[in-house]
């Protein structure tokens, strides 16, 4: 039997954290929570989640400041982030994608966007930030996806 993939879901609303929970289990993940962005960076380096759902706007620190935290730690450098979030400013998205997140989903989301994020944001080789064109294309993705 293989091992489910681990997820860690970054949402401070518990209703909207308790949905995307429920959608990935069904799926077929195994998930776990932090409330805030400080519980996030906690629990990101006790789990070492094969992925992680990230909001931005979250208490202690936002979603853009547990990017940097990641970034900075080598056993999690390369855990890919999906970006879940009502902000769909272009220049959110440019900022998340150049701080290490893989895609970027706007709020609301359906259950299909969801489920296909995920299983595509595990599927994505780890490259980090380095400014080359497959940056460039990360960031041209993200801020189609966000405007759809």
């Amino acid at each position: 039997m293989s091992r489910r993939a681990c997820i860690l879901v970054a949402e401070d609303d518990t209703g909207v954290r308790e949905l995307i929970c429920t959608r990935l289990m069904v799926a077929g993940y195994d998930t776990h929570t932090a409330r805030n962005g400080r519980e996030a960076v906690q629990r990101a380096h006790t789990l070492k989640p094969d992925g992680i759902v990230l909001d931005i706007n979250m208490p202690e620190l936002d979603g853009f400041a547990v990017l940097q935290e990641l970034a900075g730690e080598r056993r999690l450098k390369n855990t890919p982030v999906l970006v879940l979030t009502a902000r769909h400013a272009e220049e959110d998205v440019k900022r998340a994608i150049s701080l290490g997140a893989k895609d970027f989903l706007t709020k609301p989301f359906n259950d299909g966007q969801l489920i296909a994020r995920v299983a595509r944001l595990l599927r994505t080789p780890m490259v980090g930030p380095s400014g080359d064109s497959s940056d460039s294309r990360r960031i041209a993705n993200a801020q189609s996806a966000a405007r759809a």
